[in-house]
C-alpha cells in the first residue's frame, strides 16, 4: 500500500471553498419545452437499455456465467464497461431526475451484480478487464500509448466510469452497497500499485485515464477517508499535462481534448477537498483558455478531438469538430467554478453549450447521440444506432438529458440564483420555497416565476442578466421594475416574498454574427438570441445521395456532403443582417434575402436540425470578390469532391479513433505533432500497421503524406498484406513543405479482398517512416 496515501490526517473543513450550492436534481423538476422532450425520449431509451447486456464483461472477467449477451460496437472492445459505468450514472440521474423508482431499481440490480461480481473475485477487483493487467502495472511491467495501457484500450478511463458510476448510485439513489463496492476496489487498487515509483506512475498516465482524481476525491468526501484524497494526486497527477496549467500556461495545442478536461475537473474535485489554491488557479486557467480562446459559436471546441493552434480556426471547418464529450465535461467544471465564486459568465457558457451543442446534438429517436457536430461545410448530422455504436459520446449522451435539471438554480444563504431559463419547478427545502419557471425559451422571449412561501421570506432573487441581451423587462406582481444591470450579470430583486407573487421577465432577442476566431471576421454564424441558428440547404442536382450516410461508425458516417457550400455575399456585415426577415412559421427562423450565393437561404436554430443539410459557418465576401472568387470556389470544390470520391478508406495517424478504427498495431513506434499535424513514426528497428479497406475489383494506391524537411536519414519498406510495395528514403525531399507520395498497389494482392494490411518496417538500424496521412485511393475513380 502506498505510504504517502495511508496517512493517518483528516479532510480539512472547506467549506469556504464554495459560495453556492446549486439545488439538488431530485428538488428540480423539468415541465415543458424542448428540454424537457429530449429528456422524455431518452429516458424511454434508458428504459430499453438491457443491463445485463452491459454487465456480461463484468460478469465473465469475475468467472461467473453472463445473464446476457455483450451488445456490439465499443462494448465488444477493449473499452468495454465504459458503458455501464455511464449508465449507471444517467439510470441514477433520470432517478434523482424524476422521482420513477424503475429507475431506481435498474441501479439497485447493477450494483448487486457488480458486487457479486466483486464477491466471486474475492478481492475488490471489479472491471471487464483483465485483472492481470492491473496487476503487471502494479509490478512495474509498464507499456503505454496516448490511448493504450498494456495493450488495452484505455483501461483507467474505464475504470474512472464504473467509479462515477457507483458514486451517482450511491449519492442519487442512497445505495449504500455501491459505496462499498467502490471503496473494496480502490482499496484492491492502492495494494496493489502501492510500490510503484513517481517515474511509472508517470509514464502510466500517458495513456488516457478518465478523471480517477475525481472520483477517489469524491470517494474520500462519501467516506469521510483522506486517503483516497492522497490516492488522487499520488497515481493521477499527469504532471507533463497539470504542472504548465499550475502555472497559468496554456500548452494544449495537439493534445486530445477529452484526456485532458477530466484531469482538470478531477483537480477542482481536490480544491474543494484540501483548499489547495493551485488547483483552483489551475482549473480557472484552463476553463479560460477553452472557453475564450479556443471554442466555436456553439461552445464546443477541437477538431478531430484535438486542441489546435487558434490561429488554425479558419482550416478547421470540418465534419469532426465540436466532440460532444469535452462539452459534457466542460460542463462539470463549470459547475465547479460557479459555485466558488458565482459569474453570469459561467452560465453565458452553459446556457450556449447546452442548447447549441448538447441539445442540437442529439436526435429525435431514442438512442441517437452525435459524436461530432459538423460546423464546416455543408452536411448532415451522424447519430449513433440505438445498440450497436456504444461510443464515448453514447455514455455522455445517455447522461446529459438526466442532468438538464442540475444547474439551473443554486443558492447562498440569502440568495437564489436562476441561471438557466428552462420551464421548472423547484424546490428550496431549507426556505419552504418552491419557484415554478413558465416559459418556452428559447422559443420565447418572455419568462414568467410564481413563487410559493410558506412564510414571507426575505431574500433576493437574482436574475441571470444574458450577456447576448441589451435591455431586459422585469416586472414585480405586474410593477415594472428599474433595472441597473449590464448584459453577463444578474438582476436582483430583494424583497420580503410572500405566497403567490410573481416576476415577469422579457428577453429580447436579436441577430447578430459570431465571428470564427482569428477569421479577421470574414467567416461568420448567425445568431439569434442565444441561439445559434443554421442554414437549410437545399440538395444540389446531380449530387450523389449516398453522401448523406446518417449512421455507422462515426468516422466514417463523415456527416458531410457533396452540396457546394454557401457564401455570404454583402458589403459588410450590417447589410447581411438587413436582410434577414423572420419567415413567420416559427420563432427563430429566418429566411435570406439578396446576401447568399448560389442561392438564399432558411434558418432556423441548429438545435432543430434533424435530417437536413445544414451549414453554419459562411464565409463573407464582397461583390467583387465573388465575382473574382466564384468560378475558383466552384473548381476547388468539384476537385475535393473528385479526390474524395476516390478515397475508398483514410487515417489520420496519431489520432485516437481513426488508429483504433483502423486496428493500429506498433512495436518501436511513437505518436507526435509537427508543423501542426500529427504523425505516426516507427523508431530504429520499429514498425506499424493499419488494416485499410480496398475495393476488390479496382487498382488501388496508397497515398502517404510526408515531411519534406526530414534531416535524419529515413529508409524504410512498405509492404500491403506482407508483399514489398516500396522501399522509401526520406531525407530533405521537399525542405519546408509537406509531400505526397503515390504507390500503386499490385491488383492481385487486392483482388478478392475488401481489406489489407498495409505496414511501414524501418530497415535495420534506420529510423523508419513518419507518416501524415494515408489514404487508399481508387484509380478507377479518377479516371
Amino acid at each position: 500500500m502506498c505510504q504517502t496515501c495511508n496517512t493517518n490526517t483528516h479532510l480539512p473543513d472547506t467549506s469556504a471553498t464554495s459560495q453556492t450550492q446549486f439545488i439538488p436534481l431530485k428538488d428540480v423538476r423539468l415541465t415543458d419545452g424542448v428540454f424537457a422532450q429530449q429528456q422524455l425520449i431518452h429516458a424511454q431509451y434508458l428504459q430499453m437499455i438491457e443491463p445485463d447486456r452491459l454487465l456480461a464483461g463484468f460478469l465473465e472477467q469475475a468467472g461467473l456465467a453472463p445473464r446476457g449477451e455483450r451488445y456490439g460496437g465499443w462494448e465488444s472492445l477493449d473499452i468495454a464497461g465504459h458503458s455501464l459505468g455511464h449508465y449507471l450514472s444517467a439510470v441514477s440521474q433520470m432517478y434523482a431526475a424524476t422521482g420513477n423508482d424503475s429507475f431506481r431499481s435498474r441501479v439497485q440490480y447493477i450494483v448487486d451484480e457488480l458486487k457479486r461480481c466483486q464477491d466471486h473475485a474475492d478481492c475488490g477487483y471489479v472491471l471487464p478487464v483483465p485483472r492481470k493487467l492491473y496487476e503487471d502495472v502494479g509490478a512495474g511491467k509498464i507499456e503505454t500509448s496516448p490511448f493504450g495501457l498494456n495493450g488495452c484500450w484505455v483501461p483507467n478511463y474505464t475504470l474512472h466510469k464504473v467509479f462515477a458510476g457507483l458514486r451517482d448510485a450511491y449519492r442519487h439513489c442512497d445505495i449504500s452497497l455501491a459505496l462499498t463496492v467502490a471503496t473494496a476496489m480502490a482499496d484492491w487498487l492502492d495494494q496493489t500499485w502501492g510500490k510503484l515509483s513517481d517515474d511509472q506512475i508517470q509514464h502510466m498516465l500517458e495513456a488516457e485515464h478518465g478523471g480517477m482524481n475525481e472520483v477517489l476525491a469524491d470517494l474520500s468526501v462519501d467516506t469521510l477517508n483522506p486517503r483516497y484524497l492522497k490516492m488522487a494526486s499520488h497515481y493521477f497527477h499527469h504532471q507533463s499535462v497539470l504542472k504548465p496549467l499550475l502555472d497559468g500556461k496554456d500548452q494544449l495545442d495537439g493534445l486530445h481534448g477529452n484526456t485532458q478536461i477530466p484531469k482538470l475537473v478531477g483537480l477542482a474535485r481536490e480544491y474543494e477537498c484540501d483548499a489547495t489554491d493551485a488547483y483552483r488557479h489551475a482549473a480557472q486557467s484552463f476553463w479560460d483558455h477553452v472557453v475564450h480562446r479556443r471554442s466555436y459559436a456553439n461552445g464546443g471546441h477541437g477538431e478531430s478531438e484535438h486542441f489546435f493552434p487558434v490561429e488554425q480556426f479558419p482550416k478547421k471547418l470540418t465534419p469532426y469538430t465540436a466532440e460532444t464529450c469535452n462539452t459534457y465535461n466542460m460542463l462539470k467544471l463549470t459547475s465547479s467554478l460557479f459555485s466558488w465564486e458565482p459569474q453570469a459568465q459561467h452560465m453565458d457558457f452553459v446556457e450556449c453549450a447546452l442548447l447549441n451543442h448538447l441539445l442540437a446534438n442529439i436526435g429525435q429517436e431514442p438512442g441517437e447521440f452525435g459524436y461530432f457536430l459538423g460546423l464546416g461545410s455543408v452536411g448532415v448530422k451522424v447519430f449513433s444506432t440505438a445498440f450497436e455504436s456504444w461510443w464515448c459520446c453514447v455514455g455522455t449522451g445517455m447522461e446529459n438529458p438526466s442532468r438538464y435539471g442540475e444547474l439551473i438554480y443554486a443558492h447562498d444563504d440569502n440568495a437564489l440564483f436562476v441561471n438557466l431559463y428552462m420551464a421548472s419547478t423547484m424546490q428550496w427545502v431549507d426556505k419552504n420555497l418552491t419557484l415554478q419557471q413558465h416559459t418556452s425559451f428559447p422559443e420565447s422571449d418572455s419568462v414568467d416565476f410564481d413563487i410559493h412561501v410558506k412564510q414571507p421570506t426575505e431574500l433576493t432573487i437574482k436574475l441571470r442578466h444574458p450577456r447576448w441581451c441589451d435591455m431586459p423587462q422585469v416586472s414585480v406582481n405586474g410593477k415594472s421594475v428599474t433595472l441597473d444591470s449590464q448584459p453577463g450579470s444578474y438582476i436582483e430583486l430583494t424583497r420580503t416574498w410572500q405566497d403567490g407573487d410573481s416576476i415577469s421577465l422579457r428577453l429580447p432577442m436579436q441577430l447578430r454574427l459570431e465571428s470564427l476566431p482569428h477569421s479577421d471576421q470574414q467567416i461568420n454564424a448567425v445568431m439569434f438570441g442565444p441561439t445559434l441558428l443554421a442554414s437549410v440547404v437545399p440538395d444540389q442536382p446531380g449530387i450523389n445521395k449516398s453522401s448523406h450516410k446518417r449512421y455507422g461508425e462515426h468516422l466514417k458516417a463523415r456527416g458531410k456532403t457533396d452540396t457546394l457550400p454557401p457564401v455570404f455575399v454583402a458589403a459588410d456585415t450590417t447589410e447581411i443582417l438587413a436582410s434577414f426577415r423572420p419567415t413567420g412559421d416559427a420563432f427563430a427562423e429566418f429566411r435570406s434575402f439578396g446576401v447568399i450565393q448560389p442561392c438564399d437561404l432558411t434558418f432556423k436554430p441548429l438545435y432543430q436540425i434533424d435530417r437536413e443539410q445544414y451549414a453554419v459557418y459562411f464565409q463573407h465576401l464582397t461583390g467583387t470578390q465573388w465575382v473574382k472568387e466564384k468560378d475558383n470556389i466552384r473548381k476547388q470544390n468539384e476537385q475535393q469532391l473528385a479526390f474524395e470520391a476516390a478515397t475508398v478508406d483514410h487515417i489520420t495517424p496519431g489520432y485516437q479513433q481513426p488508429e483504433v478504427e483502423h486496428h493500429v498495431k506498433s512495436q518501436l513506434s511513437r505518436v507526435g505533432d509537427d508543423h501542426d499535424l500529427k504523425f505516426r513514426e516507427a523508431l530504429k528497428d520499429g514498425w506499424f500497421s493499419y488494416e485499410m479497406q480496398v475495393k476488390p475489383q479496382n487498382q488501388m494506391s496508397l497515398q502517404v503524406t510526408y515531411w519534406g524537411g526530414e534531416w535524419e536519414h529515413r529508409i524504410f519498406d512498405i509492404l500491403v498484406n506482407d508483399q514489398h510495395i516500396a522501399t522509401q528514403k526520406l531525407r530533405t525531399n521537399k525542405p519546408g513543405d509537406f509531400f505526397v507520395q503515390t504507390y500503386a498497389i499490385p491488383k492481385e494482392i487486392t483482388s478478392g479482398q475488401t481489406q489489407v494490411t498495409v505496414r511501414f518496417n524501418s530497415h535495420p538500424g534506420h529510423l523508419g517512416a513518419r507518416v501524415f496521412g494515408l489514404r487508399i485511393i481508387s484509380d478507377n475513380a479518377m479516371d
